[in-house]
């Protein structure tokens, strides 16, 4: 720059003319071209460059370089313009001053610095949900990760920021640290559910439109918020329960079953022929057989209740929807009522026999 200024000089008499803050007007003016020149300069080689990236990231299948080129396009014009205004400054003198263009290059650098990394942060957030669960952004949880590392973020910047332009940070950070601490304790039961909200959107033990079970409560989950999520109960009413009592409770989520085992018993009467009772096993089994949605794991002669012969099988529906479960059931319940009659069998009902003696 002070060749450059030499040679300016050479040709140009700045000692003679009109000054301000302390540089000839020619100065100024020599400043000021050096600016533009370095603006456009900067612009156009950046826009080279971003674009030879973008062209070798879109041949390749990693998500890191596209991340890089999205952050690359988010450089603000303001950054290239303080570049080029602490370029074309140089060959000023402000005296006491100098420190000026440097400091206000490294505090619009912080600026950028946290422009990029917000935006790479949240490529990477919104990579990952696709990812995973494309339906998490309806979860607050990702909401609050969202917020919170953009948070955490500027919140460094800041404190990059206001260290450079001299203040005790550390102090700051002691100061603001004791104050976290008391407000924490104050709302700690709402800091819980806020991180259970979080852990479900991390561990994805549900998702919206799963049908769960939580002790006594069953229903279809319709949102989860910050402190809560909704269910909307079998019975119609909607149930908000507390994200922590959740996470603190067992958890049955029907939507990621994939067969559903079935119990089914059926009582005799006492009075069924031994041929019968050594049948009846073999006839639901092949009654059962022959439903296609059904397979057909064990059937046994349970025990003796107080008025039937009682007989337990074990079978799975293969298809966890409960409007199919009820289809094959009511198949097989008709069936064995048809098969029953033609043998002759009577199922057993709850009856009570006196005996008399004299």
């Amino acid at each position: 720059m002070e060749k450059l200024l030499a040679l300016f000089d050479s040709f140009v008499n700045t000692e003679k003319g009109i000054y301000f803050l302390g540089n000839s007007v020619w100065h100024w003016i020599l400043a000021f071209a050096i600016t533009v020149a370095v603006y456009f300069l900067f612009r156009f080689i950046f826009k080279v460059i971003v674009k030879q990236i973008d062209k070798i990231a879109s041949r390749t299948d990693n998500i890191l370089d596209d991340i890089a080129v999205d952050a690359l396009k988010n450089s603000k014009f303001w950054f290239f313009a303080v570049i080029a205004i602490f370029f074309g400054t140089e060959i000023l003198n402000f005296g006491e001053y100098d420190f000026l263009p440097v400091k206000i290059l490294i505090l619009t650098t912080f600026a950028q610095i946290g422009i990029w990394v917000n935006v790479i942060f949240c490529d990477v957030l919104n990579n990952w949900s696709k990812k995973n669960n494309p339906n998490i952004v309806k979860n607050s949880g990702f909401v609050i990760i969202n917020w919170l590392g953009k948070f955490i973020i500027w919140a460094v910047i800041l404190l990059l920021i206001l260290d450079n332009l001299g203040v005790k940070v550390v102090s700051l950070m002691a100061g603001l640290g004791v104050g976290g601490i008391a407000v924490a304790l104050a709302v700690q039961k709402i800091l819980g559910d806020l991180f259970a909200s979080i852990s479900i959107m991390i561990d994805k033990p549900f998702e919206i439109d799963d049908f769960i079970a939580i002790g006594d409560i069953r229903g279809t989950v319709e949102s989860t918020g910050i402190r809560t999520t909704r269910i909307r109960s079998v019975t119609g009413e909607q149930i908000v329960i507390s994200n922590n009592d959740i996470l603190e409770s067992r958890l049955n989520n029907f939507k990621q079953m994939k067969e559903r085992r079935i119990t089914y018993t059926i009582g005799v009467t006492y009075k069924t022929a031994k041929e019968n009772l050594q049948a009846i096993t073999g006839i639901v089994k092949n009654i059962i057989d022959n439903q296609s949605k059904a397979r057909f794991d064990r059937g046994h002669l349970k025990g003796f209740d107080a008025s039937s012969i009682d007989y337990e099988f074990i079978y799975w529906v293969t298809s966890p929807d409960y409007v199919v479960y009820m289809d094959v059931q009511e198949q097989i319940n008709l069936a064995v009522m048809d098969a029953f009659a033609e043998r002759k069998i009577e199922m057993a009902r709850p009856t009570q026999t006196v005996f008399l003696q004299n």
